[in-house]
């Protein structure tokens, strides 16, 4: 089973757009794939959509009644793939919001199947890039991607603040084992980065990259990132880590 596990907050105009273009690239691969949904309080109709595309697709929807942000919505969609998760299976995530292309897609499962713990979708590796990325917040993942190869050192890795990644569901269902409820503790989007550190702690890995030109261009909304909050939380994730 692949899961691709798509957190989403007001997406009703993209998960139209974004889920057939996600099943026409893994109904080429072989074995049963499902999208899982996680509606993150959106104040527009994202989960009434994903029940839509659920009749035509295999959508399976999880919904918060508020928005807790994307930390909880990593913590909740993760969970949920992994409850009859076997071993073998594989695990993505992603943004709905169709900055992530899907074309990434078999290679990544390629490189997991051929013997990769993690798999992420990478703007800095070679012939990845941005399209109409705001300069704040390309400054600040040029900045945390830069010290966290510093601090962190997860090899292969160079895009560690990524949402796009793929994973053995073997490597997280042991994270799990060793963190439990304190496997994702950030609140905001430092948590991509806390997801695979904490992973690499837990197991060790063997992780690869693909090259993904991020979309922001496509992106139909406003981001809810905000820059200084989430530098302060990147800059706490690696005084916790140097301690």
């Amino acid at each position: 089973m692949i899961s691709v596990i798509l957190l989403a907050y007001n997406e009703e105009s993209s998960l139209p757009l974004l889920i057939p273009e996600l099943e026409s690239t893994l109904s080429s691969i072989p074995g049963p794939h499902r999208f899982v949904v996680v509606d993150d309080g959106s104040r527009d109709r994202t989960a009434e959509t994903a029940r839509e595309l659920a009749g035509k697709y295999p959508v399976v929807l999880a919904s918060h009644p508020v928005n807790m942000g994307v930390a909880k919505a990593f913590d909740t969609g993760l969970r949920l793939a992994l409850r009859d998760a076997a071993p073998e299976d594989l695990i993505f995530t992603m943004e709905g919001d169709r900055t992530n292309d899907p074309a990434c897609i078999p290679e990544m499962v390629r490189l997991l199947r051929d013997g990769r713990d993690i798999v992420c979708a990478s703007r800095y590796h070679p012939g990845g890039n941005y399209i109409g990325f705001p300069l704040k917040r390309r400054i600040l993942s040029v900045g945390a991607n830069t010290l966290a190869r510093l601090i962190f050192r997860v090899p292969g890795v160079k895009d560690y603040t990524i949402f796009y990644r793929g994973y053995r569901a073997a490597v997280l269902q042991r994270a799990l084992e060793a963190y439990g409820d304190r496997f994702i503790e950030c609140r905001g989007f430092a948590s991509n980065a806390e997801i695979l550190v904490k992973t690499a702690k837990a197991v060790p890995l063997d992780c690869g990259e693909v090259a993904m030109i991020y979309r922001y261009d496509l992106k139909p909304g406003v981001s809810n990132m905000k820059i200084a909050k989430n530098l302060l939380e990147y800059l706490k994730l690696f005084l916790n880590v140097l301690r």
